[in-house]
């Protein structure tokens, strides 16, 4: 996640780019294999079971691609304390920014936010993975990162950030956010 800051704006860019061009990379590989019974001289000469291998490599490959690039999140949040205002556009990899299927934007009240969460996870290995949660009154919460992250001391540097520009305290995991002011 990357954070820009002036004097009185806060904006968290979380980009998936390297996800969304790593799906990519299996969306080519697997239309690219998938196009072998199309083009290839040598496709007649295959046993029924090299077809069947093609065809499962190019559709598993496509598919994972299609996966990965679906459904990983970008979100930008924009926090500006001269208008008092939080915006977040929370979008997909084949959605554009604004107006489209796919695309979310949330707007709310900076005086609305209570706490910045750091929410705990593990990865396929067991590893600790880390996201940021903003809550806001009446129990609403905004994901500030799309995907969980390794690297907890840099999450919470991260985090720390937006709570001081914020102007909240810390809060203790567990704790349940106060909507009291």
């Amino acid at each position: 996640m990357r954070i820009i800051e002036t004097d009185s704006r806060l904006i968290l860019r979380d980009i998936p780019g390297g996800l969304w061009v790593f799906g990519l990379v299996f969306v080519a590989s697997g239309s690219f294999v998938l196009s072998v019974p199309f083009f290839s001289s040598e496709w007649r000469g295959f046993e029924l079971w090299q077809r069947l291998a093609v065809i499962a490599i190019g559709a598993s490959h496509l598919a994972g691609g299609l996966f990965m690039t679906g459904r990983t999140r970008a979100t930008v949040t924009e926090l500006d304390r001269a208008t008092r205002r939080g915006s977040q556009c929370v979008r997909r990899f084949w959605s554009r920014w604004k107006g489209a299927h796919g695309s979310e934007r949330t707007e709310f009240a900076l005086d609305d936010a209570r706490a910045v969460e750091i929410v705990h996870s593990k990865d396929s290995d067991g590893d600790p993975m880390y996201q940021l949660r903003l809550w806001l009154a009446g129990s609403e919460s905004l994901w500030l990162q799309g995907q969980a992250v390794h690297g907890e001391k840099r999450v919470r540097e991260q985090a720390e950030r937006v709570r001081q520009f914020l102007g909240l305290d810390v809060w203790a995991p567990g704790a349940p956010a106060s909507d009291e002011p």
